[in-house]
């Protein structure tokens, strides 16, 4: 559960758009769960896929609140999924929102 509410809250919080569209799926598979959570975000350019799941490194300079990140959450995230047996990756790209998807070990 805590990982979803860190995908959703960042959905939420990095939403450069007057009206923030955030969409959830999940299937299950034969060895795992697979989850995704989309947003209709600014989008993250694929040079930094990798290096936002690295503690303590912030991809934007400040939220929709105008608050700066710690670069905990991602990091956090892809902790607690490794730990699970499971994998995340992101499809993104600058102007065209995020998706992370995740799967889980049954």
């Amino acid at each position: 559960m805590q990982i979803l509410i860190n995908l959703i809250a960042n959905a939420v919080k990095y939403n450069d758009k007057e009206i923030a569209i955030i969409e959830i799926g999940f299937s299950e598979q034969d060895k795992h769960y697979e989850f995704y959570v989309a947003d209709n975000g600014p989008g993250i350019d694929p040079e930094h896929h990798e290096k936002i799941f690295e503690i303590f490194t912030i991809n934007a300079s400040a939220d929709r609140y105008g608050q700066k990140g710690n670069g905990i959450g991602l990091a956090t995230v892809r902790k607690m999924i490794d730990k699970q047996g499971g994998t995340i990756t992101i499809d993104s790209s600058l102007g065209s929102g995020a998706k992370f998807i995740f799967s889980l070990r049954k």
